[in-house]
């Protein structure tokens, strides 16, 4: 499917014959430049601003490098690759408390104006980083459930995945991102639902067992409300404060849908919303500030892409879905656990596109691959625990999840 987007991006840059390239639905208007200059129609590609649309071709080399090193790892080296994303949220949220306290006399990164004292990590903006940080949630719950069965570890494991996990909510809403806060509580919402949590507490008294499971629901609010009572909850401040029907998102949507039927089916190129916009761009809508996205992907997506950018989307939605369903019996198999918890990932960043463009940053796009392979994991070096013996080592004492490989 990355091949395939790539396809689709590669097909805008090829030259197309003036009799078609006129004829393309929004291009008529661009025709008009040749007429003036008195110059005669050239070849042009379907794309307005070709030079755009192949630094978005180049953009999809990070996310085909990570695709290429995950594919290599072998079943030892899938903890790793799960532990050191949890590592690198966890440095980013370091990160972002240092920004929030003033370290260095401001934000310590380069992005200082965009930061408005808010907890970006490694991020330019306050949503992609609150996107990013939802999809440590269903990896938390995924790395707590990967340890030896019966194991002390996997205790210690789960105790360190509520903090950490409670961490990244209070992280979220003091990023300010109303959409991350949102897309964050769906996250950790899914993510306690994605596999029974009857082994919290399993080997105590049922009634205890009852509470520290509530415990799991409840404390995650508490934490909320004490944000709330010391003025910390930015996210819940911008909803409560701001005037939502005036947001710019709104405001500009009937705009955007316009410019989008226009360019369909084949749209104005990958990249090129920024320019095309100011083209069409009406007196009323300019200010001091400019629309750089759509702040809704789907919407720059089939202005850009066209039919052919949706049917790469649609396809990669079926896949998750397969991929779900094909899960749906045993929600205890570590193969289940694995896709539900990418699928969870990809949801997020997904979710969190519709009123922003978190996938269009490299890491964001890197951590959705990360997500696919979570769900596409299953699919390789599965071997049934038969194959596995002899081997001095018991499929009962192998770790549950990545460090066997095997089927429970």
């Amino acid at each position: 499917m990355l091949a395939g987007l790539g396809v689709v991006i590669a097909i805008q840059l090829v030259p197309l014959p003036p009799d078609i390239w006129t004829t393309l639905p929004g291009h008529a208007r661009f025709a008009e430049a040749a007429v003036v200059t008195g110059l005669e129609q050239p070849w042009r590609p379907v794309s307005l601003v070709p030079w755009l649309t192949w630094n978005a071709l180049f953009a999809l080399l990070p996310a085909l490098a990570i695709l290429v090193g995950l594919w290599g790892t072998n079943p030892r080296q899938r903890e790793k690759v799960i532990a050191g994303f949890l590592i690198f949220l966890g440095i980013s949220i370091l990160l972002g408390i240092a920004q929030v306290a003033g370290a260095l006399n401001g934000p310590p990164l380069h992005y200082r104006f965009f930061a408005q004292d808010s907890a970006i990590g490694f991020f330019a903006n306050r949503n992609h980083a609150a996107a990013v940080l939802a999809t440590g949630f269903p990896v938390l719950r995924l790395w707590s459930l990967d340890a030896a069965p019966g194991g002390g570890s996997g205790s210690k494991r789960r105790i360190f995945a509520l903090i950490a996990a409670l961490v990244l909510l209070v992280m979220i809403v003091v990023t300010g991102s109303r959409t991350g806060m949102l897309i964050g509580f769906a996250s950790l919402a899914a993510s306690l639902a994605m596999a029974p949590i009857d082994e919290l507490g399993k080997k105590l008294d049922p009634r205890k067992a009852w509470l520290i499971r509530l415990a799991v629901v409840a404390v995650p609010v508490l934490v909320v409300v004490l944000l709330i009572l010391f003025g910390k909850a930015v996210a819940l401040d911008r909803i409560v404060d701001d005037d939502l029907l005036a947001e710019q998102r709104v405001v500009y949507l009937p705009l955007l849908l316009d410019l989008m039927r226009n360019f369909l089916p084949f749209g104005s190129g990958f990249g090129t919303f920024d320019p095309v916009y100011r083209s069409f761009e009406p007196d009323w809508a300019i200010t001091t500030k400019y629309l750089n996205h759509a702040h809704n992907d789907l919407l720059e997506l089939m202005m850009t892409g066209g039919i052919p950018g949706l049917a790469v989307l649609g396809a990669f939605l079926l896949w998750i879905a397969a991929r779900l369903w094909r899960t749906r019996k045993d929600s205890r198999r570590p193969e289940t656990i694995s896709v539900r918890a990418g699928a969870i990932m990809a949801a997020a960043l997904l979710g969190a596109s519709l009123t922003d463009y978190p996938l269009r940053t490299p890491i964001a796009g890197v951590v959705l691959v990360f997500a696919c392979w979570l769900m596409a994991r299953p699919l390789f070096d599965m071997k049934p625990p038969a194959e596995n013996k002899g081997k001095g080592r018991s499929s009962s004492s192998a770790p549950s999840y990545f460090g066997s490989g095997g089927r429970r």
